[in-house]
């Protein structure tokens, strides 16, 4: 059984091939995938999809980006995407509460400070209310946290939030295991059979506090679009580096998936 706690299959490179990879990803073995909602319409169409697959789990949340979609300047913007388009976020996290009963864990969410560096007190804000929600449902995080982890962190501390999962660190690893200590986890995507930073936190940190995403379409082994499918490329080498057969690292990522989120890795017979 292998796992995937991170999934865009709503993103455009897979328009029209969405179901097509969920079914992929079980051929390969890989029995959950989570795959996470942004902003409204990401939102509602993993729960559209997720409802199609039994594999395909669903974590809605509010990318931090778009959780100050309203304040940004639209005149001033610089990056070579469009900005996200404005929506109320605080509705939307009320959406993600009336739904909750129906997602695995809370999340994308989190901080970013590295595409925007302004309106750091507004994400602060959206994060410690979907942080609300995880805590009244019971629902772990599931958190992007780009040059803002340490901050994140304080936060999640702060709050009292129990279970999180750090998705696609690229923090300092001191930082890293500061995170595993307070028994959060950290997930590492495929490209660790060729990213230095992801192999020595595969090296470093308990082995209890890792598990396996992909963050597709983005972070593959290669330089092809990635997908679910290709965990086990990740877990092989996450494997070789811990000095553990494929398979016993696989069981002990499901045993972490199921820890975090309490849901069984197998699918139902």
């Amino acid at each position: 059984m292998y796992v995937d706690v991170h999934a865009h299959l709503i993103h455009p490179s897979f328009e029209g091939d969405e179901d097509a990879a969920a079914v992929r990803a079980l051929q390969a073995g890989v029995t959950r995938v989570i795959v996470n909602g942004l902003e409204p319409k990401s939102n509602r169409a993993v729960l559209a999809l997720c409802r199609r697959h039994d594999n395909l789990l669903p974590a809605l949340g509010i990318y931090p980006v778009d959780a100050i979609a309203r304040q940004i300047d639209r005149a001033t913007w610089t990056h070579p995407w469009a900005p996200p388009e404005a929506f109320d976020a605080d509705a939307e996290v009320d959406f993600i509460r009336s739904v909750a009963d129906e997602l695995v864990a809370i999340g994308e969410c989190g901080l970013d400070a590295y595409w925007v560096t302004e309106h750091m007190a507004e994400q602060e804000r959206i994060l410690r209310r979907l942080a609300e929600v995880a805590l009244a449902v019971d629902k772990p995080l599931i958190l992007h946290t780009r040059k803002a982890e340490e901050r994140t962190l304080e936060i999640l501390l702060e709050m009292g939030v129990r279970r999180a999962d750090f998705h696609c660190f690229g923090g300092k690893l001191k930082l890293a295991e500061r995170i595993a200590e307070a028994g959060y986890h950290l997930s590492i995507p495929p490209v660790v059979v060729r990213a230095e930073s992801f192999q020595k936190m595969v090296s470093r940190l308990p082995l209890e506090s890792l598990l396996t995403e992909t963050d597709c379409p983005y972070m593959g082994p290669d330089k092809e679009r990635n997908e679910p499918a290709k965990v086990p490329i990740g877990v092989a080498k996450m494997a070789e580096l811990r000095g553990l057969s494929s398979d016993a690292m696989a069981a002990a990522l499901a045993a972490n998936f199921e820890t975090l989120f309490r849901v069984p890795a197998a699918l139902p017979t």
